[in-house]
């Protein structure tokens, strides 16, 4: 039986070590070399990096997956060679509706004269407490950013100085007090002037149901408004403040 020699066992775990060292090393030499972050010489905020994983195994999918066909320098990953554009979805066949989507239909056009009709649309979501406390949370979801919580044109976006404000500014004026409620549908639909899209993000019942809510605000008395939003925090302060803006209003009307 052959004797192990101490001075061979740890000369075998020396060079182990030393060479875990010098790859180590290397790898730190090569991170350094190849530093993407802000600050160093390489930084490219295009460059997407570099993938571990070869093409098909687990970046690029394999089988054909919905909406995922993209490029990637001259290649074309994920298509549908038989599909037009490659797409790996095809379009829905015209005139077809998804189920439960029947009631995204709307067939009014996004034109001055497509606005224009749109005013004769009658809101057919019933004004019911409940129906208008959820478009109050849809308000404070999607739209309180810009006209602030009261509709006071008051919300952190405008409020930043970096957007005009609109012309009628204030829900309470009697711009949006006499606004057809369809044209404020098609308005939610579609956008206009500086507002957005929300027909994407709002279903139409969630849209007539923020309409409530605004006609809500446009008929509120200034004082009257701000006691009802803020209730809670200080129900004696807030209903005095609120009967006596009531008191107010119906002095100064006679």
């Amino acid at each position: 039986m052959k004797k192990i020699y101490p001075i061979m066992a740890i000369s075998a775990v020396s060079i182990g070590v030393l060479a875990v060292c010098y790859l180590v090393l290397r790898l730190f030499m090569y991170g350094l070399s190849h530093d993407r972050s802000p600050g160093s010489g390489n930084y490219d905020p295009n460059n997407p990096g570099y993938e571990y994983a070869p093409e098909g195994d687990m970046y690029h999918s394999i089988p054909y997956d919905a909406q995922t066909e993209y490029y990637e320098d001259d290649n074309h990953f994920n298509t549908n060679k038989f599909n037009p554009f490659g797409m790996t979805m095809r379009m829905p066949v015209e005139g077809t509706v998804a189920r439960g989507q029947a009631d995204y239909f709307y067939n009014i056009p996004n034109t001055p004269e497509g606005y224009a009709k749109s005013k004769e649309l009658v809101n057919p979501v019933p004004n019911t407490p409940e129906n208008l406390a959820e478009g109050k949370r849809l308000f404070n979801i999607y739209c309180w950013h810009c006209h602030g919580h009261l509709g006071e044109g008051d919300g952190p976006i405008m409020a930043s100085g970096k957007f005009p404000k609109p012309s009628w500014i204030t829900y309470k004026s009697d711009y949006i007090k006499t606004l057809p409620e369809g044209n404020m549908f098609h308005t939610i639909t579609y956008g206009k002037n500086l507002m957005g899209n929300h027909g994407r993000i709002l279903n139409p019942t969630q849209r007539w149901k923020i309409i409530h809510y605004i006609k809500y605000l446009s008929m509120q008395v200034g004082a009257a408004a701000t006691a009802t939003a803020t209730a809670g925090k200080d129900s004696t302060k807030t209903t005095a403040g609120a009967t006596a803006a009531v008191k107010d209003s119906a002095a100064k009307a006679k």
